[in-house]
């Protein structure tokens, strides 16, 4: 009964948002509004997502979720999981550098927010010259030292910055400080929450032209203030046949590959984990025993745990994330 899923994009306008969904993907954006997110795998309570195509169209993922959990999420991940869809996937856009954040863990955000904590990774599909991703702290900074900087209204030079262009990938573990930078697209794969911890927000008004609200004593409470300079995550890469996979990704809550097509790969599961599959460049088909869709840049498509086989057809060259629970 189930089959590969697309979702209806969830547009949130951000103050720090920009337009590059419109120029990079041609989609048609809510006009006037500058979007810093798109949700387009969720089952979030803040953005659950609405089928796209086929016969359940216009239904929830969460009403799936109620109605096949075990055929949804495959076997493994609902025996841990249950009836929760345990991922969430968005595009950022950062037109403005986003706040100096944090996330929390699992324990501290079950014990204080009532949901996931939030793991993430990024994988960087635009990068302006120039541009930049904040990740950790520079060597040698301390609490106390991160503290005083706060107190004194700018703690931006003590944090550390990565040079980053287009194909850079980079891990983000709960705890680590972090803020993405003017001119970067990203796709997000995190942990379904959508709990953020602000420490510093460069000084600016939100939407409604108010300051928006920091969150100073649970962003010290969760920060690892011993995470300093992390850098891009490597590639770890293998020859396929005629394409090539590499692994940008693997922790308890999220493997992510990247495959990059001349022909034809076929998927071969065991049923265990449900697949989200993101078009970052070229175009391709997604085929399975019962029909096929077919897949542009910036495309997402959910693949049932249920459905153990499925291939990936591009047309020319075309390159695909695929990510799973592991």
């Amino acid at each position: 009964m189930l089959y590969p899923l697309r979702f209806m994009p969830q547009y949130f306008g951000k103050v720090w948002g920009g337009r590059r969904l419109e120029s990079l993907m041609h989609r048609e954006l809510p006009p006037g509004l500058a979007i810093g997110e798109s949700w387009e795998v969720s089952d979030h309570p803040h953005g659950r997502g609405v089928i796209a195509n086929g016969p359940m169209r216009g239904t929830t993922l969460h009403e799936l979720m109620i109605q096949w959990p075990k055929e949804l999420l495959g076997t493994r991940v609902h025996a841990q999981y249950g009836a929760a869809f345990p991922l969430l996937m968005k595009y950022i856009d950062a037109g403005e550098e986003l706040s100096v954040q944090v996330h929390p863990s699992d324990a501290y955000a079950a014990e204080h927010e009532g949901e996931m904590g939030k793991t993430e990774m990024w994988y960087v599909l635009h990068a302006d010259p120039g541009a930049c991703l904040i990740a950790g702290l520079r060597e040698g900074v301390s609490r106390e030292i991160f503290q005083q900087a706060l107190e004194h209204g700018d703690p931006a030079a003590l944090l550390h910055r990565m040079p980053v262009q287009s194909g850079d990938s980079i891990f983000i573990p709960a705890g680590r400080i972090h803020a993405i930078m003017p001119g970067v697209l990203i796709l997000e794969i995190q942990q379904s929450s959508d709990t953020t911890y602000r420490l510093f927000d460069w000084n600016r008004m939100g939407l409604d032209g108010k300051p928006r609200a920091l969150h100073i004593e649970q962003a010290m409470a969760v920060a690892n203030w011993s995470d300093y300079t992390p850098e891009p995550s490597p590639e770890q890469s293998e020859n396929a046949g005629m394409n090539r996979k590499s692994i940008l990704a693997t922790c308890s809550y999220f493997a992510v590959e990247k495959w990059q097509l001349t022909g034809e790969c076929p998927f071969d599961t065991d049923g265990g984990s449900f697949h989200i599959i993101n078009c970052i460049a070229g175009e391709g088909t997604l085929t399975w025993a019962e029909g096929n869709e077919s897949l542009v840049f910036g495309d997402s498509v959910l693949i049932p745990g249920e459905m153990r086989h499925f291939s990936l057809q591009p047309r020319g060259e075309a390159s695909f994330l695929v990510s799973y629970v592991p």
